[in-house]
């Protein structure tokens, strides 16, 4: 080969910057939906979508609002189309608010760079805080990286899309939140145009596209990093247990990372929607992968996991929220746990403790790895 390998490295690292793709007003309780397949000439590496809008609050304000209730304005982001080997397939299935949480828990120091404008300044608060009538312009933000976490930035291209594979066959889809996420009601709470009291709400979606050339491209045929989720609402609101089987995981692709979210709901949300009135660790108090009803690894304790999450990291765990991750040490996808090779037959399973209870409400996400990158001789 004419480059070496630490040369096909660097071009492999040339991530640029988010690429703008297309936008559409905000509409809540509505689907934003690309209008056409995503540009698909370059790889892929991430997504970012940026609501760019007005909160009015009137009459006697919310009197709670909910967890990362920004955040919640987006409440799924969906990823899909056909690919040249795989066919329809859906690399991303994931809540709006676990976009945000993962980014906090393995990206060092993060914090969305949502900000209010300088006219509009007054501060937004936290969960559980009234929020005063007035008028929030606001920029916020979801950033969603298509390749496992953490890896390498330099790798990312290798675990994630390939656009000339989905040869414009690819499809974004945002469903929008309501006044409710926030912690409002229909009376207390309006959305806008930014800097207007007329109009809606725009979310701008750019995409992350390397500068790698077409030879370098064609050379690489990368793995596809998947990114789904399953409610957990049933085992958390059942019968309290420990060291037993919480849910079953996917097989077929190697496994990554598992990663649980736990809280209490806002207690009025509109149908459909999902907001937390608070985050807990008393609900899934041990998180352990196992095997046919054995743990690969018995784990003492919730709190232990995420000690040691956090020295990884270098980043406080939030509240309710716990990772096994078969990559954390070494970065190195290749160290996920190869459930490709299980069979029907066998039981692949997260197991542990839970605190059973009404009123609790809990999300899995699954992130996993189709296939192994390959390079083509030059």
């Amino acid at each position: 080969m004419a480059q070496t390998q630490r040369q096909f490295a660097a071009l492999l690292g040339r991530l640029g910057k988010p690429e703008a793709e297309f936008n559409q007003p905000w509409i809540a309780g509505t689907t934003v939906k690309s209008p056409a397949g995503l540009r698909t000439d370059k790889f892929i590496v991430g997504l970012v979508l940026h609501w760019n809008g007005r909160v009015t609050v009137s009459g006697a304000g919310i009197a709670a609002l909910t967890v990362d209730s920004l955040g919640q304005l987006i409440q799924e982001i969906r990823l899909y189309g056909q690919h040249a080997v795989y066919g329809n397939i859906r690399p991303i299935v994931i809540r709006g608010g676990l976009v945000r949480a993962l980014n906090r828990i393995f990206r060092f120091n993060y914090v969305p760079r949502d900000q209010a404008s300088a006219a509009n300044s007054a501060a937004w608060g936290a969960a559980g805080a009234a929020q005063a009538a007035g008028h929030y312009d606001f920029d916020i933000f979801w950033t969603l990286p298509l390749f496992p976490q953490p890896m390498s930035l330099s790798l990312a291209p290798m675990y994630s899309l390939k656009g000339p594979d989905w040869a414009g066959n690819l499809f974004l889809e945002a469903d929008c939140g309501d006044f409710s996420v926030l912690g409002g009601t229909g009376a207390t709470v309006a959305f806008s145009a930014y800097g207007s009291g007329a109009g809606n709400p725009t979310l701008y979606v750019s995409v992350m596209r390397p500068n790698i050339g077409v030879s370098t491209m064609n050379r690489l045929s990368p793995a596809i990093s998947f990114k789904s989720y399953k409610l957990l609402d049933s085992v958390l609101q059942g019968p309290t247990f420990a060291n037993n089987l919480i849910t079953t995981l996917n097989i077929g692709k190697k496994m990554a990372m598992v990663m649980t979210e736990c809280g209490t709901p806002f207690a009025g949300l509109s149908a459909s929607m999902r907001a937390y009135a608070s985050m807990s660790d008393a609900m899934l108090t041990r998180l352990m992968v196992g095997l046919d009803g054995k743990e690969l690894v018995q784990i003492s304790s919730g709190f232990d996991e995420q000690e040691w999450s956090q020295w990884l990291g270098g980043n406080i765990m939030p509240v309710g929220y716990n990772e096994y991750s078969f990559m954390r040490e070494s970065g190195n996808p290749d160290s996920a746990f190869p459930a490709e090779t299980l069979t029907a037959a066998r039981r692949f399973e997260i197991d542990g403790d839970v605190s059973g209870a009404n009123n609790q409400i809990g999300v899995l996400l699954q992130e996993e790895i189709l296939g192994s990158p390959a390079l083509a001789a030059k």
